[in-house]
């Protein structure tokens, strides 16, 4: 369990910075068609994003 643990804490900041891009795509799209589901959606799904790198690095620093 604790290799899983460390290999998906290496994966983190990878996929935050995939999905925070994802997001500002789909911002770019929603806005240019006017779509307001769907730039709230890519809104929380950077919101979630920035979240989950900031949680792991509060646990990096505790060394945890």
């Amino acid at each position: 369990m604790n290799k899983r643990l460390k290999v998906l804490s290496k994966l983190t900041p990878i996929l935050s910075i995939l999905f925070i891009i994802t997001g500002i795509i789909f911002a770019i799209l929603a806005v240019l068609e006017h779509n307001m589901s769907g730039l709230i959606m890519s809104l929380v799904l950077i919101l979630q994003s920035v979240l989950l790198f900031t949680y792991k690095k509060l646990f990096t620093n505790m060394g945890l």
